[in-house]
Parts: C-alpha cells; sequence; structure tokens
C-alpha cells in the first residue's frame, strides 16, 4: 500500500514549482551551473525550478536551508562536500550531515587552481611562495568560506611552504574576484566556470591547478602534483534533499538530473560556453563517499592543526 501510494506521488510530482537553493552567491561556479541545469530540468518536469541563493557559512547556511524543509521533494538545492564531510568538524551546524540528507546525484568535480591579478608580478607558485615568504603577514588569499577546500588547499600549502600568510573569507568567487581586481586579495583557489573569462580578458592569470589534473581550458598550466607537491585539492558538486522525502519522487529527480548531466550535446555546451565538466554519480554512491570524506577530514584537521 505505501509502495503504491510513493508511486502515485512520483506520477503527480511535480505539481508546482521547486525550489533549488544555491548555497553560494550569484556569479560563482555553483549559481551559474545550478542555473542552466535548472532550466533543462524545469523543461522535463513540467514545473519551473526556481534557483535561490542562501549564502554564508562556506556553503553550510544554504544546505542548512534545504535539510530544515519539508521532505516533499518542493525544496532540494546544491551542496559541496565541505559542508557535509569538513565543516562539520570546525563549526556547530544545525544539521546532522550523515543523518539529515538525503542526496539525490553528483553534478561534478569540482576543478580548481591558484588564480592571482594578472598584473601581478608573480607567474608561478615559487613566485608567490618566495614572494609570502620574505614578506610575512603581507599576502592575503581568499576563499568561499572556513572549511572549504579551497580554504584548506591554502593553509596546506603555507604549512608546506612555511608561510605566514592572511586568509580572509568570502561567499564565493562572485565576491573574491572583484576583491582582488580592486588589490584587497592576492590569490585564492577558483574554479574554471568564474576564473577562465576574467584569464582571457587579462584581468586574472592562473599559476597553477590544484587538481588532480590539468585544465582542459587552460591546457598550459601545471599541477601542484606536477610541481612536486604530494597532495592535491578535490570536492564535488551535488544536490541533495531533507531526509525522508519519498523514495519514488527522489529517484525521479534523480533520474531527470542524470538524463540533463548525460546529455552528450549539454555535456558539450558546458565544456565550451561555461567551462565545466558535468559527471553523474548517483546518490547512493555519493552517500558512501561522503561517510568517508567525513571521518577521513575529521582525522586530517587535527593532524594538520587547521582551524580557521
Amino acid at each position: 500500500m505505501l509502495l503504491s501510494f510513493s508511486v502515485a506521488l512520483a506520477q503527480d510530482y511535480p505539481a508546482r514549482p521547486i525550489t533549488l537553493v544555491v548555497q553560494f552567491s550569484a556569479g560563482t561556479t555553483t549559481d551559474i551551473i545550478a542555473r542552466r541545469l535548472a532550466d533543462e530540468v524545469s523543461k522535463i518536469l513540467g514545473q519551473p525550478v526556481v534557483c535561490i541563493n542562501k549564502t554564508g557559512g562556506g556553503g553550510s547556511v544554504g544546505v542548512a536551508e534545504i535539510l530544515r524543509s519539508k521532505p516533499d521533494g518542493y525544496t532540494i538545492g546544491c551542496v559541496n562536500m565541505p559542508a557535509l564531510s569538513i565543516i562539520p568538524h570546525m563549526q556547530n551546524l544545525p544539521y546532522d550531515p550523515l543523518k539529515d540528507i538525503a542526496h539525490i546525484c553528483v553534478i561534478q568535480p569540482y576543478e580548481y587552481g591558484i588564480y592571482v591579478k594578472g598584473d601581478a608580478p608573480w607567474n608561478s607558485l615559487k613566485d608567490l611562495a618566495d614572494y609570502a615568504r620574505k614578506n610575512p603577514g603581507k599576502v592575503i588569499y581568499g576563499s568561499p568560506g572556513v572549511g572549504t577546500t579551497n580554504h584548506i588547499i591554502m593553509a596546506r600549502i603555507g604549512q608546506e611552504e612555511k608561510l605566514n600568510w592572511k586568509h580572509v573569507p568570502y561567499r564565493g568567487d562572485g565576491e573574491i574576484i572583484p576583491a582582488m581586481l580592486g588589490g584587497h586579495v592576492h590569490a585564492a583557489s577558483g574554479s574554471p566556470v568564474a576564473v577562465v573569462p576574467q584569464v582571457k580578458a587579462g584581468k586574472l592569470k592562473v599559476l597553477v591547478i590544484t587538481s588532480k589534473d590539468r585544465w582542459a581550458y587552460l591546457p598550459e598550466v601545471p599541477t601542484l602534483l606536477e610541481g612536486g607537491y604530494k597532495f592535491f585539492q578535490s570536492s564535488y558538486l551535488s544536490l541533495g534533499a531533507p531526509a525522508g522525502i519519498p523514495e519514488a519522487i527522489q529517484k525521479k529527480l534523480e533520474a531527470t538530473f542524470a538524463k540533463v548531466i548525460q546529455n552528450p550535446a549539454i555535456k558539450e555546451e558546458f565544456q565550451k560556453k561555461l567551462y565545466a565538466t558535468l559527471g553523474y554519480q548517483s546518490g547512493a554512491e555519493y552517500a558512501k563517499y561522503i561517510k568517508e570524506q567525513y571521518a577521513y577530514y575529521r582525522d586530517f584537521l587535527k593532524e594538520h592543526n587547521i582551524k580557521q
């Protein structure tokens, strides 16, 4: 009886617009990708998917908004991996990152690189590190928030190179880039969606790719691993809903987003126009990964004494 009711519920779903919470500000990688996917999903479901931005806390404010919502499938949202696996070890949050979320699917692995102003005097990470070492306390790096992998990678490089540089959290690349162009931030780790257009305009330059592999969009820029470092930056953008969402509705959402994410024409569009590489992974697979990462970062943060 419950199964048939759930199936019937999914057949009628959605009967009204769906809210998609975006946990970073307008103009960020997450925001741009979410709005484009929402347009395509709306066409399939026959109802608008309306994006709203709920920013702060390195993504945790938006995730909290998603998870406190009614689990009926009408509020879903973007989730960055650190909001589930890193930030809970650094801040008191109003949600349980392992119990309060239903994972819909992975949208993409984030790609990252360290960028600086286009006319900055540094052309490599070594240049930047040497300057920061000779000028303790003067170099400021930005991030989308405490506990994001953007923060963690810069802190880790600082430890490795014995740098005294300052961290200033923002609400995403949409705030960091103007701050950098205005001379308030010297460096940051960011994604190609926001950074590459500014590089092509000559306003920014990328010193090193902090992801595992080089960017297809700037293939000449080397990776941290190629530079001899033993670590790299890794994170994912996924979709989540409050725990307790009817299983049939969760499956319908996953199947719909998967169809869009795996569409060859849309994947090509994202690559060529948005500088983003889509990569679907099931919600069930990702739930297991998050549990592993949660345990990993609990120990990692203690070992490296990374706090703020």
